[in-house]
């Protein structure tokens, strides 16, 4: 039985529209799934503030592993569903191959869902089906149908955990797909069939060469042009770490709780899963030390990876500028209307930057926006080649690997052409931290009243732009940004405290947490040194936001950074080496091989912490000693403690997350040790001092107390507080959260003897 649900609708618009959108038309790309539901709810998408719009997240909603989020369906229940018909009729109605087959069968799956009402599909339906004759009501119709699936309780697909080797992997991996090409691809077809010869040959290839000649465009046209001969593509862009890559994956049966080594595990099996009918490509793999590569190249899938340095395995193919000056001639003229009136200052130029593709791309839309002429820009070219001041010449060094400096030089004095102003050298600044972001996303972050000059800088070719609405910089444009334009916290400061504001949301998960964690490890990468008092505020912000998506890896990495910091003994406070101690203590590693350690490390944090300048501080440092001790089975020295910090924080008054954390971890501990009474009194005192707050936190708080009004006897406050739980997790959109926690609920119910309320059981049952 099929049911009323977003990723049954949205299946049944895609496949009657899949003809129309795969023919390109005067579009530069063909129309996709995720363009037909941005126009769908066009409306939200073009106000929201969430970051709800990425190829990711909308896969997940076709497929039906992630319900459609709750800010859109609240949008829509405050102001009214029929805007989903009206610009479904404006924006998609023309790609519909058959609108009156799409409202047959819509109608059909409505009538026979027995799981809605009569009433519901009375409100549906509306009138009688034959009335529904043009254009409008159609639409109408359609748009009550998508408010209708996405406005009920979501049941996930049934998915496997992880896919097999016998399965497409787009089924179940998300944001893994090779980006198309540049449309304007050209004078490499020799070099592909050699690549292809050398994959079957060698299985993993090393595609070297300098940067800007065109290897990673190289490595996704071999993918579009022998992609028949291939199961499973999967694509990455190497940010530092194959293991980080390996455990970002995004597989539809991650769950929630999932920490980065069962994540790395489950993917990691796929992977060695894969046999020489899939290819895995790992894009700008600039490095010769990344200890897990040895691992990597013996499973049985072919590689390819593109890389500026020389790697001591694999088959190394070379890949050397265009030699042919007519190929990038015609790529000047894709660009350059008047390409044919300056076909001899063109080719000069071409000679000039050395056949160098990313050089000759930059010239073209330089002379397209008319900034300067042909001749301009080869006088500007010959006087930086013949004579360069000391402060161009730029040595650019990977692993020891020196990449020519002719080209930097190129690109950099290419770069000084373009006179960007302030607010352009903004933008350019800031995307260093992003490895690529919704352009959207990006002017919000930025504070910019609108996304022109982002556009402006995509057409000048200085920020890339192949995929949707993604954008992110060449690594040589980063390099020249690093170098000439010097990212600093301070001229960063709208972006990073933007980023902090995000790091300080705790306890609802994010749609764009993966956005943030890899701006995270930019801000580490490229500005840490410029600013050590802010560095260290960001670090100790960004530690906590880490925990709560178990990134234990990168949390490691930042307690290094700080004891670096703190190293210093006249830099920093009491409290932020009692924070770093704190930190140190609770890391999982230190807790499960080092637990008298950690309790060391917990009570000389305890002794150094000035609870004057930070109650709240002291009272977690309490909380985390009294939890170090329950694991080392000290279980009343543990709830001395916990009941310390429980009663400071009450005093301070700092009703926040920390509150409702203590307040759980103290209750939890108290139930388990047969104090059932005590556990209810101290969450019914943080239920009433946080009632305004609506969290993942806070609905767990909720759900705690109806399992402990169990455990007292009293059912119907137990059935109370559970519902509000799950209402609390249904308006926050914690889908998956909240089917779990109901199933949990069910069981413990049934355990001491009680019926749990039928109405759950719809939720998540058929």
């Amino acid at each position: 039985m099929r049911r009323v649900d977003f990723s049954t609708v949205i299946n049944i618009i895609i496949e009657n529209c899949r003809e129309n959108m795969h023919t390109k038309k005067n579009r530069e790309r063909a129309y996709s799934q995720f363009d037909l539901v941005c126009d769908m709810f066009y409306d939200f998408y073009t106000e929201c503030d969430e970051a709800c719009f990425d190829n990711t997240s909308v896969s997940r909603w076709i497929k039906g592993n992630r319900p459609v989020p709750a800010a859109i369906v609240n949008y829509y229940r405050e102001n009214g569903a029929e805007t989903i018909g009206d610009y479904f009729q404006e924006n998609c109605l023309k790609i519909v191959f058959d609108k009156v087959k799409l409202f047959n069968e819509l109608v059909m799956l409505v009538q026979n869902d027995y799981t809605l009402s009569e009433e519901k599909k009375a409100d549906i339906l509306t009138e009688n089906i034959a009335e529904f004759s043009n254009d409008y009501k159609i639409c109408s119709f359609i748009g009550r149908v998508i408010f209708a699936a996405i406005d009920r309780p979501f049941i996930p697909a049934d998915k496997a955990i992880l896919p097999t080797s016998a399965i497409t992997v787009s089924e179940c991996i998300f944001g893994a797909e090779v980006p198309a090409p540049c449309r304007y691809f050209c004078g490499r077809d020799t070099e592909l069939d050699e690549l292809h010869t050398a994959l079957q040959e060698h299985s993993k290839v090393f595609i070297k060469g300098f940067a800007g000649i065109g290897k990673s465009e190289f490595a996704k046209a071999y993918a579009k042009e022998f992609k028949k001969e291939y199961r499973n593509i999967l694509y990455f862009n190497y940010h530092g770490s194959l293991k980080e890559n390996i455990t970002d994956m995004d597989f539809a049966g991650d769950n929630l709780s999932d920490n980065e080594h069962i994540r790395f595990t489950k993917h990691i099996r796929f992977l060695k899963s894969m046999r020489s009918d899939s290819l895995i490509i790992i894009d700008n793999f600039n490095t010769a030390n990344d200890s897990f590569l040895s691992t990597l190249i013996n499973y049985g899938c072919k590689m390819i990876f593109t890389t500026r340095s020389n790697i001591d395995c694999g088959y190394t193919f070379n890949l050397d500028v265009i030699s042919n000056a007519d190929e990038l001639y015609q790529l000047v003229s894709k660009y350059f209307s008047y390409a044919g009136e300056n076909k001899s200052v063109i080719n000069e130029l071409i000679e000039t930057v050395h056949h160098h593709t990313l050089s000759v791309e930059m010239i073209a839309k330089l002379l397209e926006k008319g900034l300067h002429t042909p001749e301009e820009i080869l006088e500007h070219l010959k006087q930086n080649s013949a004579d360069p001041d000391s402060t161009d010449k730029i040595k650019i060094s990977k692993d020891g690997i020196n990449a020519k400096e002719t080209y930097y030089n190129h690109i950099r004095s290419l770069f000084s052409l373009y006179l960007l102003d302030e607010g352009y050298q903004n933008i350019m600044r800031n995307m260093i931290f992003f490895d690529k972001v919704r352009i959207r996303y990006f002017a919000k972050m930025l504070e910019l009243n609108n996304a022109n000059g982002i556009n402006e800088l995509c057409e000048l070719g200085l920020i890339e732009n192949n995929q949707a609405d993604l954008i992110s910089l060449h690594p040589m444009i980063k390099d020249i940004v690093l170098l000439d334009l010097k990212p600093t916290f301070d001229n960063c400061d709208v972006l990073i405290t933007n980023l902090k504001t995000k790091l300080q949301i705790i306890g609802i998960e994010l749609y764009d947490s993966k956005t943030i964690i890899s701006a995270i490890r930019n801000v580490m990468k490229y500005i840490g040194s410029t600013d050590s008092n802010s560095y260290l505020n960001f670090l100790e912000a960004a530690y906590i936001f880490l925990d709560n998506y178990h990134e234990y890896d990168l949390m490691e990495r930042i307690i290094s950074e700080t004891e670096n910091l703190l190293s210093n003994k006249a830099f920093g406070t009491v409290n932020d080496r009692a924070l770093l101690l704190n930190n140190k203590a609770m890391l999982p590693v230190n807790r499960n091989d080092k637990l008298v350690h950690s309790i060391g490390m917990m009570n000389k944090a305890l002794s150094m912490c000035d609870n004057k300048a930070n109650p709240v501080l002291f009272a977690n440092i309490n909380m985390n000693l009294g939890l170090l001790y329950i694991e080392n089975n000290e279980a009343e020295r543990g709830l001395e403690f916990m009941d310390k910090a429980y009663l400071f924080i009450k005093l301070t008054r700092a009703y926040n997350n920390d509150f409702i954390t203590i307040a759980r971890n103290y209750a939890a501990t108290l139930s388990e040790n047969s104090r059932v009474t005590k556990a209810i009194e101290v969450l019914k005192e943080c239920e009433f001092a946080t009632e305004e707050c609506c969290s993942n936190n806070h609905a767990a708080l909720l759900y705690d107390l109806g399992a402990a009004y169990i455990l007292s006897g009293n059912y119907p406050l137990a059935v109370k507080k559970y519902s509000l739980a799950f209402a609390e997790y249904f308006a926050l959109g914690c889908s998956e959260e909240l089917t779990a926690r109901k199933i949990a609920a069910a069981r413990q119910m049934q355990r001491h003897g009680y019926e749990y309320p039928k109405e759950w059981e719809f939720d998540y049952l058929e």
